[in-house]
Protein backbone atom coordinates (compact mmCIF):
# COMPACT_ATOMS: atom_id res chain seq x y z
CA UNK A 1 0.00 0.00 0.00
CA UNK A 2 1.36 3.04 -1.27
CA UNK A 3 -1.00 5.67 0.80
CA UNK A 4 0.15 4.57 4.18
CA UNK A 5 0.23 7.72 6.43
CA UNK A 6 1.35 7.93 10.09
CA UNK A 7 2.35 4.82 11.19
CA UNK A 8 4.08 1.95 10.55
CA UNK A 9 2.31 -0.61 7.56
CA UNK A 10 2.35 -4.24 8.16
CA UNK A 11 -0.48 -7.28 8.47
CA UNK A 12 -2.54 -8.05 11.48
CA UNK A 13 0.09 -10.64 12.04
CA UNK A 14 2.71 -8.41 12.55
CA UNK A 15 0.64 -6.43 14.80
CA UNK A 16 -0.19 -9.48 16.96
CA UNK A 17 3.44 -10.40 17.03
CA UNK A 18 4.15 -6.93 18.92
CA UNK A 19 1.43 -8.07 21.81
CA UNK A 20 3.16 -8.22 25.02
CA UNK A 21 6.09 -6.37 23.91
CA UNK A 22 8.46 -3.22 24.73
CA UNK A 23 7.24 -1.65 21.42
CA UNK A 24 9.23 1.84 22.71
CA UNK A 25 11.43 2.72 25.85
CA UNK A 26 13.51 6.49 26.14
CA UNK A 27 14.60 8.45 28.40
CA UNK A 28 13.41 11.97 29.25
CA UNK A 29 16.40 14.67 28.51
CA UNK A 30 16.83 17.09 31.83
CA UNK A 31 15.95 16.46 35.32
CA UNK A 32 13.15 17.58 37.32
CA UNK A 33 14.21 21.32 38.45
CA UNK A 34 12.35 23.73 40.29
CA UNK A 35 12.34 26.23 37.88
CA UNK A 36 10.31 24.38 35.14
CA UNK A 37 7.94 23.31 38.31
CA UNK A 38 7.51 26.90 38.60
CA UNK A 39 6.55 27.61 34.70
CA UNK A 40 4.28 24.80 34.93
CA UNK A 41 2.60 25.98 37.76
CA UNK A 42 2.59 29.91 36.49
CA UNK A 43 0.08 30.34 33.40
CA UNK A 44 -2.10 27.85 35.71
CA UNK A 45 -2.00 30.30 38.62
CA UNK A 46 -1.72 26.56 40.59
CA UNK A 47 -1.16 27.52 44.42
CA UNK A 48 -0.16 24.40 46.41
CA UNK A 49 2.43 24.93 48.87
CA UNK A 50 4.39 21.94 48.35
CA UNK A 51 5.37 22.63 44.62
CA UNK A 52 6.39 25.78 45.68
CA UNK A 53 7.91 25.67 49.32
CA UNK A 54 10.75 22.85 50.19
CA UNK A 55 9.75 24.14 54.05
CA UNK A 56 6.36 22.79 53.57
CA UNK A 57 6.84 20.16 51.23
CA UNK A 58 9.28 18.95 54.33
CA UNK A 59 6.39 19.79 56.74
CA UNK A 60 3.72 16.83 55.33
CA UNK A 61 7.07 14.19 54.74
CA UNK A 62 8.11 15.26 51.42
CA UNK A 63 11.93 15.55 51.13
CA UNK A 64 12.27 18.36 49.02
CA UNK A 65 9.35 20.14 46.32
CA UNK A 66 7.26 17.84 44.73
CA UNK A 67 6.59 18.30 40.99
CA UNK A 68 3.08 18.04 39.93
CA UNK A 69 2.05 14.70 39.46
CA UNK A 70 0.98 15.18 35.46
CA UNK A 71 4.29 16.56 35.06
CA UNK A 72 5.97 12.89 34.46
CA UNK A 73 4.17 13.26 30.82
CA UNK A 74 6.55 16.63 31.14
CA UNK A 75 9.90 15.13 31.71
CA UNK A 76 9.19 11.80 30.56
CA UNK A 77 9.11 12.65 26.51
CA UNK A 78 11.89 12.08 24.85
CA UNK A 79 13.92 15.07 22.94
CA UNK A 80 12.26 16.11 19.71
CA UNK A 81 15.36 17.00 18.18
CA UNK A 82 19.08 16.99 19.64
CA UNK A 83 22.09 18.84 18.70
CA UNK A 84 23.85 17.04 15.66
CA UNK A 85 20.63 16.07 14.16
CA UNK A 86 19.65 17.32 10.74
CA UNK A 87 17.28 20.37 10.63
CA UNK A 88 13.38 19.89 9.56
CA UNK A 89 12.06 21.52 6.55
CA UNK A 90 8.09 23.07 6.25
CA UNK A 91 7.57 19.62 4.20
CA UNK A 92 8.47 17.17 6.69
CA UNK A 93 5.99 15.13 8.85
CA UNK A 94 5.65 16.98 11.57
CA UNK A 95 7.44 15.23 14.79
CA UNK A 96 5.02 13.54 17.28
CA UNK A 97 5.28 12.76 20.62
CA UNK A 98 6.00 9.04 21.25
CA UNK A 99 3.00 6.67 20.94
CA UNK A 100 4.47 4.00 20.28
CA UNK A 101 1.45 1.77 19.42
CA UNK A 102 0.51 4.27 16.27
CA UNK A 103 4.09 4.55 14.89
CA UNK A 104 6.12 1.56 16.01
CA UNK A 105 3.95 -1.22 16.06
CA UNK A 106 3.12 -2.62 12.11
CA UNK A 107 -0.99 -2.74 11.30
CA UNK A 108 -2.37 -2.27 8.27
CA UNK A 109 -3.80 0.75 8.98
CA UNK A 110 -3.40 4.52 8.03
CA UNK A 111 -5.35 6.87 10.29
CA UNK A 112 -5.88 6.48 13.90
CA UNK A 113 -7.56 8.53 17.16
CA UNK A 114 -6.61 7.86 20.87
CA UNK A 115 -10.16 6.78 22.64
CA UNK A 116 -8.96 6.50 26.64
CA UNK A 117 -6.39 7.15 28.49
CA UNK A 118 -6.18 5.68 32.70
CA UNK A 119 -3.00 6.68 34.46
CA UNK A 120 -2.49 5.53 38.05
CA UNK A 121 0.25 8.06 40.02
CA UNK A 122 3.00 5.86 42.36
CA UNK A 123 5.51 7.79 43.29
CA UNK A 124 6.32 11.80 43.61
CA UNK A 125 8.81 13.29 41.26
CA UNK A 126 11.30 15.54 43.54
CA UNK A 127 14.25 17.76 42.21
CA UNK A 128 17.22 15.92 40.23
CA UNK A 129 14.76 12.71 39.53
CA UNK A 130 15.09 11.87 36.00
CA UNK A 131 12.31 10.14 34.02
CA UNK A 132 12.57 7.40 31.80
CA UNK A 133 9.49 5.48 29.91
CA UNK A 134 8.99 1.77 28.54
CA UNK A 135 5.81 1.33 26.50
CA UNK A 136 4.25 -2.21 25.97
CA UNK A 137 1.22 -3.33 23.77
CA UNK A 138 -0.68 -5.31 25.88
CA UNK A 139 -4.07 -5.76 24.07
CA UNK A 140 -5.61 -5.60 20.83
CA UNK A 141 -9.30 -5.58 19.82
CA UNK A 142 -10.04 -5.66 15.85
CA UNK A 143 -13.29 -3.72 14.93
CA UNK A 144 -15.35 -2.21 12.36
CA UNK A 145 -16.16 0.66 13.21
CA UNK A 146 -18.51 3.84 10.61
CA UNK A 147 -14.76 5.11 10.13
CA UNK A 148 -13.18 1.90 8.76
CA UNK A 149 -11.73 -1.87 9.61
CA UNK A 150 -9.10 -2.02 12.43
CA UNK A 151 -8.25 -2.17 15.70
CA UNK A 152 -8.21 -1.33 19.44
CA UNK A 153 -4.60 -1.35 20.60
CA UNK A 154 -3.88 -0.80 24.42
CA UNK A 155 -0.81 0.61 25.07
CA UNK A 156 0.76 0.57 28.76
CA UNK A 157 3.34 3.48 29.07
CA UNK A 158 5.39 2.76 32.35
CA UNK A 159 7.27 5.56 34.01
CA UNK A 160 10.00 5.16 36.32
CA UNK A 161 12.51 7.41 37.89
CA UNK A 162 16.60 6.54 37.28
CA UNK A 163 16.43 4.86 40.56
CA UNK A 164 14.19 2.13 38.90
CA UNK A 165 10.79 3.48 41.00
CA UNK A 166 7.79 3.42 39.29
CA UNK A 167 6.01 7.24 39.33
CA UNK A 168 2.79 6.27 37.26
CA UNK A 169 1.40 3.23 34.65
CA UNK A 170 -0.91 4.54 31.82
CA UNK A 171 -2.50 2.79 29.83
CA UNK A 172 -3.64 4.35 26.54
CA UNK A 173 -6.28 3.02 23.99
CA UNK A 174 -5.94 4.21 19.98
CA UNK A 175 -8.18 2.81 17.42
CA UNK A 176 -6.04 2.43 14.33
CA UNK A 177 -8.32 1.91 10.79
CA UNK A 178 -7.58 2.12 7.43
CA UNK A 179 -9.45 4.29 5.36
CA UNK A 180 -9.09 4.25 1.05
CA UNK A 181 -7.64 7.47 0.22
CA UNK A 182 -10.20 10.17 -1.67
CA UNK A 183 -12.91 8.16 0.20
CA UNK A 184 -15.05 9.89 2.83
CA UNK A 185 -17.38 7.83 4.87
Amino acid sequence: MSDVGWGLWGSWEETEACLNTVVGEWWGPDPVEPGSIRRWLEPKEFDCAIHTDVGAARAVGFPDLVAPASMVFSYGVAPYWSPGDSSKSIDDEPTQIQIPVIFNVPAPCNKSFATSMEVEFNEPLYPGDVVGCVSRLIDIQRKTLKVGPGAFLRQEDTYTKQSGEVIAVANLDIFRFYVEQGVTK
